[in-house]
């Protein structure tokens, strides 16, 4: 009876062993080498979010040839420029773009609110180029549904919502993240303003300093959310002043956010500005590497032109976006530096030199001798005044 217990005992064990062993064998991946890995990621390439501009996409993809490219994902892309250059409307376009694909975007407002009768607009205008006809009030409502807007007053709530972010942000399915008029929350907390390194007290000394400190906090925070989520994330800036002494320039337009820590963890940088009826994007930083030297402050590097129609459409211009692909730095003459007004020059010591240095005595004795007395010299009383 002992014997046959263990007999199926024994049998039960095999079974059990043999039935772990085949669901390990089903659960476990197949094995791929490094180099296979490697191969796969070079041939797949990154993936981008188009911008709706063809050449500006073939610019930000790094091969002029190449057809396909734009934001991407995992990355950071700032957009700067004045106010009125077309940043808003082109975000617009390129988030519509990615709704009416079935993906969701967060849209995040610092300065100015969103209008919500633009934004109809432009996913209805996708929508119906999308589908090749006229989308419905229902089809721009189903859209919308996948479109997360927040506002964010300070930049205390920008950090809190990106460093400590809850567990249902981002949604999944997130392809595009949007943080518009970043450079007004950075200069409320921290404003730019110069004092005398005297006049500084210790709390403008402290804000100075911590300014940089949380821009290099925050853009870690924001790759680290495009990293995990898988996707891009753009921030609009305004404009600030820069002195260009040594190249013989005027003053200059720089992006209104700046510094090692904040350009370090920028992907790409591009800058929008008009030109009279003209519009244009120019691309300064291309996947992680700068186009503008520092020596060359102002400059556009290579532009895409485009347009917006009165209903709010970007359209690119020309068949190459007009004077796409060509730089024009090469054709930026820059003019000799200008000296200075005032030329330091020596001031000899008066000690050892003559009295008189430019002959000023000799010509003076001339012309007193020829004029006569002149009217210091008093006159003697007459014989007449004196009896009187």
């Amino acid at each position: 009876m002992s014997q046959k217990r263990n007999t199926t005992c024994a049998r039960w064990d095999l079974d059990v062993q043999m039935n772990t062993n085949t669901d390990s064998q089903s659960d476990r991946l197949p094995t791929v080498s490094a180099s296979e890995a490697l191969k796969e990621l070079q041939s797949a390439g990154p993936e981008t979010i188009s911008t709706t501009l063809p050449a500006l996409d073939s610019l930000l993809s790094g091969a002029p040839t190449s057809t396909s490219g734009g934001l991407e994902r995992g990355k950071i892309t700032e957009l700067w420029g004045p106010k009125g250059s077309g940043k808003a409307a082109l975000l617009l376009q390129i988030a519509a773009h990615e709704l009416c694909r079935g993906n969701k975007v967060v849209w995040i407002d610092g300065a100015s609110p969103l209008s919500t009768s633009r934004l109809d607009s432009t996913v209805e205008r996708q929508a119906s180029a999308g589908s090749g006809t006229p989308a419905t009030h229902e089809d721009v409502g189903k859209y919308k549904e996948s479109f997360l807007h927040y506002r964010v007053p300070t930049l205390s709530h920008l950090l809190a919502l990106i460093l400590h972010p809850q567990p249902n942000f981002p949604s999944p399915g997130t392809s595009l993240m949007v943080i518009r008029g970043f450079n007004t929350l950075v200069d409320l907390d921290y404003p730019r303003v110069l004092f005398a390194s005297s006049g500084k007290t210790q709390q403008q000394k402290w804000q100075a300093g911590r300014r940089y400190a949380v821009l290099g906090t925050l853009v870690a925070g924001l790759n680290k959310l495009a990293v995990l989520n898988n996707f891009a994330i753009a921030v609009t800036t305004g404009c600030a002043s820069r002195v260009r002494t040594d190249s013989g320039l005027g003053s200059a337009l720089v992006p209104g956010v700046g510094g090692a820590e904040w350009d370090g963890g920028v992907w790409n940088r591009l800058v929008l500005f008009r030109d009279f009826e003209c519009r244009f994007v120019g691309v300064q930083k291309c996947q992680g590497r700068t186009l503008i030297s520092r020596e060359q402050i102002g400059e556009t590097g290579k532009v895409v032109g485009f347009a917006i129609e009165h209903d709010g459409t970007v359209r690119q211009q020309g068949s190459t976006g007009g004077v796409a692909i060509e730089d024009p730095r090469n054709k930026v003459i820059r003019s000799p530096p200008k000296p200075r007004k005032r030329v330091i020059d020596e001031v000899a010591d008066s000690e050892g030199e003559e009295a008189d240095e430019y002959g000023w005595a000799e010509t003076d004795e001339e012309a007193l001798a020829a004029d006569g007395p002149g009217d210091d010299t008093l006159e003697q009383p007459t014989a007449d005044a004196a009896g009187v």
